[in-house]
């Protein structure tokens, strides 16, 4: 079981908060995963408390913890040099396939290495989503919302089916 956090904690278990409520749009979904447990993060388990029938304090304990979804695990980390399926269904969602996008396109092979072509359109998403710029795929990028401004609320890790089955 995680530990008790609340506001102005800090950490791995923040983060796992902060995953599992982004995943399930229960928190602002542009993330970013800090590990940093803030007043916009203490709205947000107050409301989830509220709507499971929990104590509303913005504490997270053994009560508020098992009302959770159980995914709040990181998503793998890609960068130059990664390889497989994970990387094509990256590929995939930055070429557009699944979801129309406003940064500049991956126009590589979907071939599951991440190269140059990978890098550049993982930059480009990054600087268009205004998250750190290093073209490592990790928690701040898998969280960048895809389509702001629609319905679909659908973050990169979703575009990329990595959470299928599991939320």
């Amino acid at each position: 079981m995680p530990s008790t956090i609340s506001l102005g904690s800090t950490g791995d278990d923040v983060k796992r908060l902060q995953r599992v409520l982004a995943r399930h749009l229960l928190w602002d979904p542009f993330g970013p995963i800090t590990g940093t447990f803030d007043a916009g993060l203490e709205i947000a388990v107050k409301n989830f408390q509220q709507a499971n029938g929990l104590t509303v304090d913005g504490i997270v304990g053994p009560a508020t913890w098992a009302a959770l979804p159980p995914y709040r695990e990181a998503s793998p980390k890609f960068e130059q040099g990664s390889k497989g399926p994970g990387v094509a269904w990256l590929q995939k969602a930055l070429a557009g396939g699944d979801v129309a996008i406003h940064f500049t396109a991956y126009a590589g092979a979907i071939d599951g290495i991440f190269g140059p072509l990978t890098d550049a359109a993982v930059r480009a998403l990054q600087s268009w989503a205004g998250v750190s710029v290093d073209g490592v795929v990790s928690d701040d990028t898998w969280f960048v919302w895809m389509t702001p401004g629609s319905a679909q609320q659908l973050t990169l890790e979703g575009a990329c089916g990595l959470t299928n089955g599991l939320l």
